[in-house]
């Protein structure tokens, strides 16, 4: 029965209708607690009110929403009220996939993108042993801002289960049981129709139905009735009567592939066709397209570290391979005649199965080193194979079975291995022990990669969480240190602790590291970082950063901070510049190239800045400064529909932790009219403040944008008391332009001057 609005499931109230499938009724709703808009599916009667299939939807729900992937519909809750069982979503802005496909058929590029993230999609699930089952087009929306979300996974399992008899699992796999038909007809796979055992292979039939579809713009298995669409399933194969004007031999080859009548001959991962896509993409890609790309020539003596692959069991055990990676590199960096490629650029080819020969040309490597790691209690495995580029053979391949207790040894052992078969002098590796290990505490070093893990993904609180459980177990730790200082600065902007508190603890850090190195380049960088946010002396961040540089100069990092530097100084030419050496040295660095496109943004040249900013979220969807950057200039250029779904999409994609990203989204919102949208995310900040801290200048953005002048003026004086990172020059920003004739605007404006003064032309 259709709900009405007004009505409540617990705390959602019911807006409106927003469609209906097989799987139940959608609604638009109000999250009360958080005051916001969610999507609510309430799930028609499966369970027949069974305690057991309850408890069974709600741990196969757990599994679905801890997959937290960029292309999978997120779930923020389920529940139940009044006999109804539901699951609440993120409330999408766009179109289905059908909607799409109603209208004509879609460009072959464009429809292998679509193909591509759906696989990434389905990719992370099946990592987690969660099959879809149902992939269709009325499954798959395409967002406003330009994303693919996959919907409704795990949501028909109830049908997949009818008794409450039916043993369960304790693993999060949803694999059909035999005998159960599940599904939609002409995009089910042989073995579904046939009511066989499934895998995640049948999701790669679907989507080669899907991809079909959207190439052709007609169904690749249709029928007048659901039984005959079976039977063509299992008899029919949709490519014989295609044309190569309909669809390429290349792609087509593709497609043939995902629709193998038995599983065993089709693609056997998404992973496997991603890199059939990406590699099709490549090759109809003009050779004019612009491209980021490393030197020209490589260094003889250069490498590429891939991520190395988790192998564990565990999932969340990725801290770990990924740090593993990046203290190789760091080894790898301290031998004088190698060139290493810088962490950035090599993780942005995580999860892409890229040739090695394209790597090699983008990063200007001759070789590269992929690995995995298993970690089982306290015993480890370790593979490395080191590839030459241009020949695509194995120089080494090696296994290491280890302690947790040799982990820094092998991360040696490693780095001298490649040396020796490179013939490297280990110029900085004399000492025959090798580099000394940065900690000799296990536990501070596992608490360090979980923090650094979290940092990349800038889940702030828990990053600081885990950086300083690393150094309260080893106080001469000087790389947590350095990290905690980083986190600190960087949490303290984006809102969840007091500035103050992240000024001084920030400082603190450094200081602590400082006495462990005091020569490090590290120690100059993490103090023009505080001084950038907080201390607002620009001579003295410069001098910081330039020593950074000088001690590291093949780091991109002091010139990103020193682009960062002169463009919020308005020596916007020397930002370029300083940019320029940031990304020539990690070309595949989202955040080198969003400064890059700060720039520009700086002096006012917002179009050229939008393109630039829009490589660098591309580059890396989930980094949190280049999309919300992307979405400001955007705002600016008046582009105002796309600076809202962008700044959409970084709210969600952080989940809604940045309050500095809020404050932006509500501004932008109340500037479109759209001022109950804009409220409600006022409220929510308003909530946020009442158990952890909100900068004031996040308040003043939402409420200057609603209209609220005196409001914004409290907020604004609050954040000068407060020192609000950066307040010094976010003030000139055309946001608050509202305000600009208000005599208390004035005396904070001027009060700012005094006291950190901006060359003319700083503010944008």
């Amino acid at each position: 029965m259709a709900l009405s609005t007004g009505v409540r499931l617990g705390p959602y109230e019911i807006l409106g209708s927003l469609g209906a499938g097989g799987m139940g009724e959608v609604y638009r709703a109000r999250d009360s607690r958080l005051r916001r808009e969610v999507a609510i599916k309430v799930l028609p009667s499966l369970t027949g009110g069974s305690p057991d299939a309850i408890a069974r939807f709600h741990r196969e729900m757990q599994a679905v929403a801890a997959l937290s992937h960029p292309h999978i519909l997120a779930i923020h809750d389920v529940g139940e009220d009044g006999g109804a069982v539901y699951a609440v979503m993120e409330l999408l802005e766009g179109e289905t996939l059908r909607s799409r496909l109603s209208a004509s058929a879609i460009p072959a590029r464009k429809a292998v993108e679509y193909a591509l993230q759906i696989s990434k999609g389905l990719a992370a699930a099946h990592d987690r042993g969660i099959v879809h089952r149902d992939l269709k087009p009325e499954n798959i929306f395409l967002t406003e801002s330009g994303f693919v979300k996959i919907l409704d996974f795990g949501l028909a399992m109830l049908s997949a289960r009818p008794s409450a008899d039916v043993e369960l699992s304790q693993s999060p796999t949803m694999g059909t049981q035999p005998g159960i038909v599940l599904g939609t007809p002409g995009y089910m796979s042989p073995e579904q129709v046939r009511g066989r055992k499934v895998d995640h292979r049948t999701d790669l039939f679907a989507l080669g139905a899907i991809l079909y579809e959207m190439l052709t713009g007609r169904r690749a298995f249709h029928a007048q009735s659901a039984a005959e669409a079976m039977l063509a399933v299992l008899q029919e194969d949709p490519m014989a009567s295609t044309t190569s004007a309909q669809i390429s031999p290349e792609l087509g080859r593709i497609v043939s592939h995902c629709l193998e009548k038995e599983a065993a001959e089709r693609f056997q991962s998404a992973r496997d066709l991603g890199f059939a896509l990406t590699a099709w993409m490549s090759a109809a890609t003009p050779t004019s397209a612009p491209v980021i790309s490393g030197p020209a020539e490589p260094a003889e003596a250069s490498i590429a570290v891939l991520p190395f692959r988790n192998m564990s069991a565990d999932a969340e055990a990725e801290y770990f391979s990924d740090g593993i990676t990046e203290e190789i590199i760091s080894a790898l960096s301290g031998i004088g005649q190698m060139r290493v490629a810088a962490r950035t650029s090599s993780f942005a080819f995580k999860g892409k199965d890229t040739d090695v020969r394209q790597i090699g040309r983008e990063l200007g490597v001759r070789t590269v080193l992929e690995g995995s790691v298993r970690k089982a209690g306290r015993r480890l495995r370790i593979t490395a194979q080191l590839i030459d580029v241009a020949s695509g053979y194995h120089l080494f391949s090696e296994r290491y079975d280890r302690e947790m207790e040799d982990v820094f040894a092998v991360q040696d052992e490693i780095a001298r291995a490649i040396a020796e078969t490179l013939q490297v002098r280990l110029t900085a590796m004399s000492d025959p022990a090798g580099v000394p290990p940065p900690t000799k505490d296990l536990v501070a070093y596992d608490s360090f990669l979980k923090g650094r893990y979290d940092w990349n993904l800038r889940r702030m609180r828990s990053a600081v969480a885990h950086f300083r459980a690393a150094v309260d177990r080893d106080p001469d730790y000087a790389a947590a240190h350095l990290a905690l200082a980083d986190a600190y600065a960087v949490w303290g902007f984006y809102g969840g602790i007091p500035c103050w508190e992240a000024f001084g603890r920030a400082r603190t850090a450094t200081e602590s590291a400082a006495r462990i190195e005091p020569d490090s380049a590290g120690v100059h960088l993490s103090l023009g970082i505080i001084e950038h946010y907080y201390g607002w002396d620009t001579a003295r961040e410069e001098s910081e950063l330039r020593l950074a540089a000088e001690k590291e100069p093949r780091s991109a990092d002091p010139y990103t901070w020193l682009a960062l530097c002169w463009a919020v100084s308005g020596r916007f030419e020397e930002a370029l510049e300083a940019a320029l050496k940031a990304t020539e040295r990690e070309p595949h660095s989202a955040n080198a190239l969003a400064v890059h496109g700060w720039a520009y943004a700086g002096s006012r040249r917002f179009a050229e800045a939008v393109p630039i900013l829009e490589k660098a979220v591309a580059l890396e969807p989930d980094a949190a400064f280049p999309r919300w950057s992307l979405g400001l200039v955007q705002r600016y250029a008046g582009k105002l529909p796309e600076a809202i779904a962008t700044l959409e999409t970084a709210v969600i994609s952080t989940h809604r932790e940045h309050t500095f990203q809020l404050g932006l989204l509500s501004g932008a919102l109340a500037q479109a009219g759209r001022t109950d949208e804009a409220r409600a995310i006022l409220g929510e900040l308003l909530e946020k403040s009442s158990r952890s801290y909100v900068p004031p200048y996040d308040l003043a953005i939402s409420y200057v944008g609603l209209g609220e002048k005196a409001r914004a003026l409290d907020a604004l004086e609050r954040a000068y008391d407060e020192r609000n990172g950066l307040l010094w020059y976010r003030i000139h920003k055309p946001m608050l332009d509202p305000l600009r004739d208000e005599p208390r605007f004035k005396l904070i404006a001027d009060r700012l001057a005094r006291l950190a003064p901006m060359r003319a032309g700083g503010g944008w």
